[in-house]
């Protein structure tokens, strides 16, 4: 078992000595955007961030600056929902990461709830994807769970609700 700080030690770093050493096991993060990945050698088998799974799973952890990981080899997937091998892995986690930093800062606490303000009226026009994000705040926990409840992208909610919170429709409670 290998355990670590990726304060210390960053995410990409730690999923770049795990693919490149081509080592099975399941590398998992405790953090409000952790998860766990399974790897085979040299390539990510399976992701699963809360009720995420495969390719979402995978793009919400590669928002991660911090939390703790272990990595517990020969631990076999569950179930196999991605073949990303080493390089278009670690190019894929680049890309996310650097996607993710705008809106992390715009989102920094996912352990916290957004609602709607008093500026906000049912006559604001929204687009159907907008309509199906917003719909979830009502109901949602925290942001973290809100992201678990749709089918879009996690980086597409958040993406997506950007606009709202910076015209103080909705706000961070």
């Amino acid at each position: 078992m290998v355990r670590g700080d990726l304060a210390v030690f960053p995410f990409l770093s730690v999923m770049q000595m795990f693919l490149t050493s081509g080592r099975a096991g399941r590398l998992s993060v405790d953090h409000v955007r952790g998860g766990q990945l399974w790897l085979e050698r040299g390539e990510i088998t399976h992701a699963e961030a809360g009720r995420l799974r495969g390719d979402h799973a995978l793009q919400f952890m590669a928002s991660l600056d911090a939390g703790v990981f272990t990595f517990e080899v020969d631990q076999p997937p569950p179930t196999r929902t991605m073949s990303l091998r080493r390089d278009p892995a670690l190019r894929r986690l680049l890309e996310d990461n650097a996607a993710w930093e705008p809106l992390l800062r715009t989102f920094p606490d996912w352990n916290r709830r957004l609602r709607f303000t008093a500026k906000w009226t049912e006559a604001q026009p929204v687009t159907h994807t907008q309509y199906r994000v917003l719909n979830l705040i009502a109901d949602s926990g925290n942001i973290r769970t809100l992201l678990e409840r749709t089918a879009a992208p996690p980086r597409l909610v958040l993406e997506t609700l950007k606009p709202f919170l910076l015209a103080e429709l909705i706000e961070i409670s």
